[in-house]
């Protein structure tokens, strides 16, 4: 099976906005915002927290930098790239409190399945990025991804889910706020599937 193509994304330029800092610390992490729901309610609840929000599409990333600076939030650092190649070029293990994949490109069919965020090295550098007690959260409105994802993190003894391998409610999902398109799924009946773990002793 093919691998993710991380030579050829790590010659790929990495942008940052409101500026590159000299220092990467950070608090809350989110991979992939898209229109931002979720990062700028997070940041408004917690406005002594610093939040990091990396986005593979660019267009996406120039677009949330207007919806940030709007609401005049400067706890957020916007970064444009792919997060293989961004998280562990600029943060050190064991930064964030807390991490959060929602809704990620489930690449339905298999031979796409390399392309998917969440495998088991992705979940790996997840981990390593978070402190010792801190919380992974997963989303998807895609049965067959939430059960891709179960499984990778078995293989990953450094995380623990906290409570049944998947639930359907938001409770344990700590600072979480649904986007719009998750609001209009579930008015469509769709199941939204969530996961949370903890990374704890190895």
């Amino acid at each position: 099976m093919k691998t993710f193509p991380l030579e050829y994304e790590s010659k790929k330029e990495i942008l940052f906005s409101p500026e590159k800092p000299e220092k990467f610390e950070a608090d809350i992490l989110e991979i992939g915002p898209g229109r931002g729901d979720f990062l700028l309610s997070a940041a408004e609840q917690n406005p002594d927290k610093k939040l990091v929000a990396i986005e593979l599409d660019k267009r996406r990333h120039r677009k949330m930098i207007p919806r940030v600076e709007k609401k005049g939030l400067t706890n957020i650092l916007l970064i444009g790239g792919n997060a293989r190649i961004a998280l562990p070029r600029y943060f050190k293990p064991g930064t964030f409190e807390k991490a959060y994949v929602l809704f990620p490109d489930p690449w339905p069919k298999k031979r796409h399945y390399p392309l998917r965020l969440m495998s088991v090295d992705f979940i790996n550098l997840l981990t390593d990025c978070l402190k010792e007690g801190g919380d992974l959260f997963f989303a998807t409105d895609f049965w067959p991804y939430a059960d891709w994802v179960v499984d990778n993190v078995a293989e990953v003894p450094r995380l623990k889910s906290l409570g049944k391998p998947y639930f359907t409610t938001i409770d344990d999902m700590a600072y979480y706020s649904p986007s719009y398109f998750e609001q209009k799924w579930r008015k469509e009946g769709r199941a939204i599937y969530y996961m949370r773990y903890q990374k704890v002793k190895s």
